[in-house]
């Protein structure tokens, strides 16, 4: 049962609406409405999601790893369901042992424990973001990732965001479009 209900579509203003209509049918749309900044939330989880922002095997083993930090259980279910990390690579992102996983995302996960337990990260973590991806912009990109991921867990657990059934999730190739198999 949810700490605060989820609202239904209708229960929102027009622009709203519209917007959640345009999204998968996931309870943490429905959730993140009720801020009353769904319309802003939502443009920047696009640019988040967007081909471009960084590596989508960065951006899911970052989710996977805050996840486990923050034992959020909703994001680990919705994204094993609906991302394309393979399986075998989740569960290290997920257990204590990351010495199966190249270099990179081993520092990678190192810095989701720094942030989510330390509030940020050390410097060691920053220089490394900043010589793997090549400019500050970049590791700002990542360091803001990791940030926004802590924030989502935490909000969606706080707040109770049930879990999608299965024929919801098995439905979703995006978080963020209407993509659909």
């Amino acid at each position: 049962m949810s700490r605060i209900p989820l609202a239904s579509v209708q229960d929102f203003d027009n622009k709203t609406q519209e917007l959640l209509q345009g999204l998968p049918p996931v309870n943490i749309a429905l959730m993140l409405a009720r801020t009353g900044i769904a319309p802003e939330i939502y443009s920047v989880v696009s640019a988040l999601f967007s081909d471009d922002y960084l590596p989508d095997d960065d951006r899911e083993i970052i989710l996977y790893r805050i996840c486990k930090d923050n034992d959020s259980q909703y994001e680990i279910n919705f994204h094993r369901k609906t991302a394309a990390l393979p399986q075998e690579i989740v569960d290290i992102v997920l257990s204590d042992d990351l010495g199966p996983l190249e270099t990179w995302h081993q520092v990678l996960c190192k810095a989701c424990d720094e942030i989510t337990n330390n509030a940020k990260m050390s410097e060691d973590s920053v220089k490394a973001f900043v010589d793997h991806y090549g400019t500050y912009d970049m590791a700002c990109r990542a360091i803001f990732l990791l940030s926004w991921f802590n924030m989502l867990t935490r909000y969606s657990d706080s707040t109770g965001v049930p879990f999608e059934n299965d024929e919801v999730l098995k439905s979703i190739v995006s978080p963020v479009k209407m993509g659909r198999h």
